[in-house]
């Protein structure tokens, strides 16, 4: 009887390897729960660091709002400093907090959570973490962080290159902030502008909003000068400039002795604006690329060293424009390129903060690459000249190429205008009278007395910044325009506007202006611009 219990009380080896094994287990199991990626551990540091982030982002946002207020009460600018936000975040009780200006960025950082965000002027406020390169990038760029201080410089050339003070660019969705970093990269000087990519790898450049003044060459095909001043979105000057400015494209003395908004910066429609007073545009690095058809602008690109996207009737181009997202899923207002926006890139690629007065080389491409040749890393070397920086970070192909049209004709009553630019509603030309004499902020609309020369004389008391009237001498000549570019303003059964003119052209030019029919053409292309 003693055995038989002794038998059943005692334990095996075997046994008790096993409930080591186990147990082993079941902390293993309890620990990978507590301190793995998914542990409770992990989430709970996770969940922390977001309500921390969720915090600190709504304590920014409730100052922004603070300072708004006060601004609007006072009725005085509403730009917002980096003092003025290190000061109200202070009062409302943040600790270890300090901001400065980075690119025209403001950023906030917090010392005790190491976290840092930037703010724009629109109240946008995002977490600054790790840059990922996209794998469609294009050759020679790498995405940086917008408070990377060599990202852009908008360098004063005729000053020691300094640097000038400009609105930050305004990145949405999932824009990225590129740098070139080729060759040439160290050794090439300049005036260096801000690069952005989107989703499908499409390059924009930022055109900041300015001011400016055409204080010689005015109204002469002598290419004159073009002064730029920098402005805020409530037109105060950016870099000490001083003197009268105005928003009146009527004013006589707008843009010649007084300081003129360009109109492409503002929210008036008919004089090429219409997106509101806006800080700047992204503007198409190159001719428009990739594909469109029936309707579908999803492959509408903006892409070097490839074909330009061609053989469309100017309605076609507008829509293309338009319905463009370039992968993203926001509304970045892609349009096509409108006369004034096509002058804001090229008044400022002939400034100080562009070639300082020197000629923009024509790509001659004959196959219509974009950048001039189908071997990229010659874009921004070899052909750098046909950029309006003489460097790889300005626009390209506004001088030769195809030609270029914009969203912009003279409403002369020609037929030509609804055969091509379409007649129904919500087409380039309009369905009702009222539609197709009313210009927009996709497009602008001239007035005509179906008198060639008259309509150029309107023109030039209405609609300004758009490189025709003001750097042209006549209504058509052969080499009226800067640089002896063409000159032709739109008239008969040529009513829309085409420019920088062809890769073939001898008179072509970043200041060419020509009338087009607006049909389908294996030599013209267009140029997106988004307003974000």
């Amino acid at each position: 009887m003693k055995k038989v219990l002794k038998e059943k009380s005692g334990i095996t080896l075997i046994a008790l390897v096993i409930t080591i094994i186990v147990l082993l287990i079941l902390a293993g199991v309890s620990i990978a729960m507590l301190t793995g990626d998914n542990g409770i551990l992990t989430q709970a540091t996770e969940a922390k660091e977001k309500n921390t982030i969720g915090g600190e982002k709504e304590q920014i946002s409730l100052a922004l709002q603070s300072l708004r207020m006060k601004k609007q009460a006072d009725n005085v600018t509403n730009e917002i400093t980096a003092s003025e936000l290190d000061e109200q975040l202070k009062y409302d009780g943040a600790k270890n907090v300090e901001v400065d200006n980075v690119n025209g960025y403001l950023r906030v950082k917090y010392g005790d959570s190491k976290n840092e965000y930037t703010v724009d002027q629109s109240g946008n406020i995002e977490s600054e973490g790790e840059i990922t390169q996209p794998e469609n990038i294009a050759k020679s760029w790498e995405a940086v962080s917008k408070l990377d201080t060599t990202w852009f410089s908008y360098n004063d050339l005729s000053s020691s290159n300094k640097k000038a003070n400009v609105n930050a660019p305004v990145l949405k969705g999932n824009m990225k902030a590129i740098k070139y970093v080729g060759a040439e990269a160290d050794a090439q000087t300049g005036s260096k502008w801000a690069n952005a990519m989107t989703s499908d790898g499409s390059m924009f450049v930022w055109i900041p909003r300015y001011a400016y003044k055409i204080t010689e060459g005015y109204h002469t095909n002598v290419a004159g000068t073009i002064e730029v001043a920098f402005i805020d979105t409530s037109n105060k000057f950016l870099n000490g400039e001083t003197g009268e400015i105005t928003t009146n494209v009527e004013d006589p003395e707008a843009g010649k002795s007084k300081w003129l908004v360009h109109p492409a910066f503002t929210s008036n429609p008919e004089a090429g604006g219409g997106f509101g007073e806006i800080p700047g545009i992204w503007v198409g690095k190159f001719e428009a690329t990739g594909v469109y058809s029936n309707g579908d602008a999803s492959k509408v690109s903006v892409k070097p060293g490839v074909q330009s996207l061609r053989n469309m009737t100017i309605n076609d181009q507008y829509k293309a424009g338009m319905k463009a997202t370039y992968g993203e899923s926001v509304n970045l207002n892609s349009h096509m390129a409108k006369n004034s926006e096509w002058g804001a890139t090229v008044y400022l690629a002939h400034s100080k903060y562009g070639t300082n007065k020197k000629k923009v080389e024509q790509n001659k491409s004959s196959a219509f690459y974009t950048g001039g040749t189908n071997t990229v890393e010659e874009i921004y070397t070899t052909n750098k000249a046909q950029s309006t920086t003489h460097n790889a970070t300005g626009v390209y192909d506004l001088n030769g190429g195809a030609w270029e049209r914009t969203a912009a004709y003279v409403n002369n009553k020609n037929d030509q205008l609804g055969t091509t630019g379409g007649k129904n509603a919500g087409d380039f030309y309009g369905a009702t009278e009222s539609e197709q004499a009313t210009s927009t902020k996709y497009k602008t609309v001239y007035s005509s007395e179906n008198n060639q020369s008259k309509d150029y004389q309107t023109a030039g008391k209405k609609n300004k910044g758009d490189a025709v009237y003001e750097t042209s001498v006549s209504h058509s000549h052969g080499t009226g325009s800067w640089f002896d570019a063409f000159a032709s303003f739109p008239n008969g059964a040529y009513p829309f506007f085409a420019r920088g003119g062809g890769y073939y052209d001898t008179a072509a030019g970043t200041f060419c202006f020509y009338g087009s029919n607006g049909s389908a053409s294996g030599n013209v292309s267009f140029r997106p611009v988004l307003a974000p």
